[in-house]
C-alpha cells in the first residue's frame, strides 16, 4: 500500500516555439508524451499561458514546470527550483505572460500550494526567432526530459 497523498502528477512543459530555446520545454513534453508513463502522470504543453493549461488544480499532487531559464550558465544546464523559494516575486522568474509570483498565487488559489511545484528550469542557448532548437539544446533534450521523470518519480510515497 502506497503513502501517496493522492492524485495526479503532472508535467507542465512551457514556452514560445516560435523562440527557438525558448520553447525548449514545450519540446520536453512532446517527448515524453511520446513515452510510456504511468497512469497517473499527464503531460501538458503549456505554451505561452500555462495558468489556463493547468486545469483543475486540486488534484495535482505534484507539479513538474519544464522552462527555459536564463542564469548565465553553459547552454543546457539543468536547475531544480523549488516553488516556495521562488514565491516571494524577488526572483526574476517568468512563465511568459505571467510572473511566476502570479502564476503561483494563481495556483495557490485553486488550491495547489507551491510546496508541491517544482520547477526546472534549463539555461538556453539561443533566444532567436525560429521553431527548432538550438543543437546544443536539441542533443541535450533526452537528458533534460529524464532529469524531468526522475523529478516527477521523487514524489514522496510513490513507487517507482
Amino acid at each position: 500500500m502506497s503513502d501517496r497523498i493522492g492524485g495526479r502528477i503532472v508535467i507542465l512543459g512551457v514556452g514560445n516555439t516560435l523562440m527557438s530555446d525558448e520553447g525548449l520545454g514545450v519540446h520536453v513534453a512532446r517527448l515524453l508524451s511520446e513515452k510510456p508513463l504511468p497512469p497517473d502522470v499527464e503531460v501538458i504543453e503549456g505554451g505561452i499561458n500555462p495558468i489556463e493549461m493547468l486545469g483543475e488544480c486540486s488534484n495535482i499532487e505534484k507539479l513538474v514546470v519544464v522552462d527555459a531559464v536564463e542564469a548565465d550558465e553553459p547552454s543546457g544546464a539543468v536547475y531544480r527550483l523549488p516553488a516556495e523559494v521562488l514565491a516571494d516575486g524577488q526572483t526574476p522568474l517568468s512563465l511568459h505572460q505571467f510572473t511566476l509570483a502570479q502564476t503561483l498565487a494563481e495556483w495557490r488559489l485553486q488550491g495547489l500550494g507551491s510546496e508541491r511545484i517544482v520547477i526546472i528550469g534549463v539555461q538556453p542557448h539561443s533566444l532567436g526567432w525560429g521553431t527548432e532548437l538550438s543543437s546544443e539544446i536539441a542533443s541535450s533534450l533526452p537528458a533534460i526530459a529524464e532529469a524531468v521523470l526522475v523529478e516527477a518519480n521523487a514524489t514522496e510515497g510513490r513507487r517507482a
